[in-house]
């Protein structure tokens, strides 16, 4: 039996904080404990599913960034549960392990999975993490590009980086013909109108300035567009809407806890990041069997096949994305050919049974557990 204790900065509405909750609730109960989950950060909507499940939960709730205070009382929980290894989600959850790990002395194996990789932050922060980087058993990066990132660019040693994909439950993920109708009601759309959409947190990296403006050149077509999510760029994106006065076009319908739903209800969806590791969103959509147009960075070129499963646009390219969104609303075979596709990869490449068995895989191969793979990857 081994005993985890997962700790992550957040656990909102996001891809780290959901594979955090699916390890988590997923793991073979007869090998595999887990003894609490901890949050940095004030209790997000994950925590308090894990908490309603029967799950130990802690909320260290830090602010913007951890105190030593927060730090103490981290190593004190790990201290309590005992757990043979920590997996840490994310900076600062990952740095905060690391140091109870080094320094006061809380005998445990570390898992760090720093999702999407760190090419935006501070200098002073990569330098923490090249300080600290060696308390690590091993990193887990949810795509090649990441991997790669973590040791060309930050110095990690190969073999201590496993890519593990994300999965996607399929059966999680069914089409609706009442929900789509009943999201197409809601929306008041006409019957020639085309609607798409994208998910994910607001903020710079997820692209969202860019597809306003490809809607804005598309302003006078039968093309509707959603974005689920919220974050901090919601002020500033909203202000791009009232500018190009797409009001009508274009809604921001913040968190939503009826994702399947809204998926049923589109016709293509859009991911406009202008990076990604290998985003949870994509793949449920792809699941669906939607038609995607992707920006073509890291990690989504490792799903996203441009002219076979999608189309692939380049970051921060307004036209180019414009031209993407009109080839998939005006021609409906394509959305249907390019949908099933999507499907089909999804379903060979990034199953949810296939990522957690790669987990328990890597897990036992650190523990010395019997039936384990080396962490190699």
């Amino acid at each position: 039996m081994i005993r985890t204790l997962f700790v992550s900065t957040s656990t909102t509405v996001g891809g780290a904080e959901k594979t955090l909750y699916t390890i988590a609730t997923l793991l073979d109960p007869a090998r595999h404990e887990v003894c609490g989950v901890v949050s940095v950060k004030r209790p997000g909507a994950y925590l308090g599913k894990l908490a309603a499940a029967g799950f130990t939960t802690h909320s260290l709730e830090a602010q913007s960034r951890a105190s030593w205070k927060d730090i103490g009382r981290l190593a004190g929980i790990i201290a309590q549960a005992r757990p043979q290894m920590v997996h840490a989600f994310m900076f600062q959850a990952i740095q905060m392990a690391r140091i109870v790990k080094r320094w006061h002395k809380v005998p445990f194996t570390l898992v760090s999975s720093p999702r999407v990789n760190y090419r935006t932050r501070a200098l002073w922060t990569k330098l923490v993490d090249r300080f600290l980087k060696g308390a690590d058993d091993l990193l887990i990066a949810e795509s090649k590009a990441s991997r790669d990132y973590l040791v060309r660019w930050l110095g990690y040693s190969p073999d201590k980086v496993k890519i593990i994909h994300n999965g996607v439950d399929l059966a999680g993920w069914p089409v609706s013909k009442l929900e789509r109708r009943q999201k197409r009601l809601e929306l008041r759309l006409a019957s020639d109108e085309v609607l798409i959409g994208a998910a994910g947190r607001l903020d710079a990296q997820k692209g969202y300035d860019t597809l306003i403006a490809a809607m804005g050149m598309l302003k006078k077509r039968p093309i509707r567009c959603v974005v689920l999510g919220e974050g901090p760029a919601r002020p500033q994106l909203e202000a791009h809407i009232r500018r190009l006065g797409l009001e009508r076009q274009m809604m921001l319908l913040g968190e939503r806890d009826d994702m399947t739903s809204w998926l049923s209800a589109l016709d293509a969806f859009v991911l406009p990041s202008r990076w990604e590791g290998l985003p949870n969103a994509l793949l449920e959509a792809m699941a669906m069997g939607l038609p995607v147009a992707a920006s073509a960075v890291d990690g989504v070129l490792e799903a996203v096949e441009d002219g076979k499963n999608g189309l692939l646009v380049p970051p921060g390219k307004p036209q180019a994305l414009a031209t993407a969104i009109l080839r998939l609303a005006q021609d409906g075979s394509a959305r249907s050919r390019l949908g099933a596709a999507a499907k089909e990869t999804v379903t060979r490449r990034f199953n949810l049974i296939d990522m957690i068995a790669a987990y328990e895989s890597a897990y036992a191969g650190l523990l010395g557990a019997p039936g384990a793979e080396p962490p190699a990857s």
